[in-house]
């Protein structure tokens, strides 16, 4: 049963990856090239995908995750004696429910937290890890939340909103040139790329953390069926996010979110902020290969960027705009409340190794005794 477990967590964490989160970096793709066969796009985004994985995998001496399961010691279960359990597989399913109402979910706060209490728990630890841990997570996606608001706020406002403008202007000009298309095609590779080693930890997190080949094309195989299904449905309840935002059907403007979203993601692969602070001789304020919700970055520039072009393009009110920009925070902080709330209460499931272990000779006694 353990294993049916585990292989039962990968597939619903890999389904909300992405339902959930992956449409954050390929909804303005989406969006901007509906008029496109859905396996042209499938096929572009799936081989990066594979590339990056496969990198990862190598790189990493097997594990595709790029590092980030070991920032925080999430282990195996079965590394330490441990088993998976029903219990493992309700973090995933939360946020595969979550996603069906189009709620823009962190899948690291919520599946990377919950996971770290489930093993904590049974290892015989607290399960207060899982809270340091949410905590680091946070800190480090609230300061990527201010850091791409603040980018998207000046950048569509005092550079950019000039050429929004116009692009909204010409919006019903006719075919773009085609210089455009493969801008976006490659800005949308390399945001993808960034994502993916952000985030791989949430769903590689059901597999050993030395993954075998078999398991790698597997996985790998599960994966692409999925972000097929994702991409023939254009995108889902979550796609709404995107398409309500300002010219994001226009691939002009898609492909500056995709590439200012994507440097922004690999600002924080390098760690630049850590590796700052130790330079300085000041306290790290998280941990090298941190894990982090890229929900919070991409509601922070998809927000700084809508307040930017009102107020450079004055086309929309600015009550609307901000009930537009406080409905994706809020529900965004709903998510994370679901994570911390589950975090904290799963581990009251599950039964740590040791007591396991004591229980089952006295089982076996009774059981004799009769």
């Amino acid at each position: 049963m353990s294993d049916i477990f585990m292989v039962l967590g990968f597939a619903l964490a890999a389904y909300s990856i992405v339902a959930n989160d992956s449409i954050q970096t390929l909804g303005t793709f989406l969006s901007s090239n509906a008029k496109r066969p859905w396996w042209i796009l499938w096929i572009w985004i799936s081989g990066i995908m594979i590339v990056t994985v496969s990198w990862g995998w190598i790189a990493n001496g097997g594990d595709p995750a790029f590092g980030r399961l070991a920032a925080k010691a999430i282990a195996f279960p079965t590394d330490y004696g441990g088993t998976f359990t029903w219990v493992f597989i309700l973090p995933p399913l939360a946020l595969v429910i979550l996603t069906r109402f189009g709620i823009p979910v962190s899948t690291s706060l919520l599946i990377l937290t919950a996971f770290k209490g489930l093993v904590a728990v049974q290892q015989g630890n607290s399960s207060g890890e899982a809270i340091s841990l949410f905590a680091n997570m946070m800190e480090k996606s609230f300061v990527g939340y201010l850091i791409a608001f603040v980018l998207g706020l000046i950048i569509f406002w005092l550079v950019t909103g000039n050429l929004e403008k116009r692009f909204k202007e010409t919006a019903n000009d006719g075919v773009r040139h085609p210089a455009w298309t493969v801008f976006q095609w490659l800005s949308t590779g390399f945001l993808w790329s960034m994502w993916l080693i952000q985030d791989l930890a949430n769903v590689f997190v059901y597999l050993p953390r030395e993954l075998h080949v078999t398991g790698l094309i597997l996985s790998l195989g599960g994966m692409t069926i999925l972000q097929g299904i994702l991409i023939r449905g254009r995108g889902g309840k979550i796609q709404k996010i995107v398409t309500s935002k300002t010219n994001t059907l226009d691939v002009r403007s898609a492909t500056f979110i995709d590439l200012l979203y994507g440097l922004v993601l690999l600002f924080f692969k390098v760690d630049y902020i850590p590796k700052l602070f130790a330079a300085m001789g000041l306290e790290v304020p998280w941990p090298a290969k941190m894990p982090m919700s890229t929900t919070w970055v991409f509601l922070g520039l998809l927000a700084g960027r809508e307040i930017g072009l009102t107020l450079k393009m004055h086309i929309n009110n600015k009550k609307t705009v901000a009930k537009l920009v406080l409905s994706d925070a809020g529900k965004a902080f709903l998510g994370s409340m679901v994570a911390i709330a589950l975090a904290m209460i799963l581990p009251f499931l599950i039964t740590p190794v040791e007591k396991a272990d004591e229980d089952a000779p006295a089982q076996a006694i009774e059981t004799v005794t009769e």
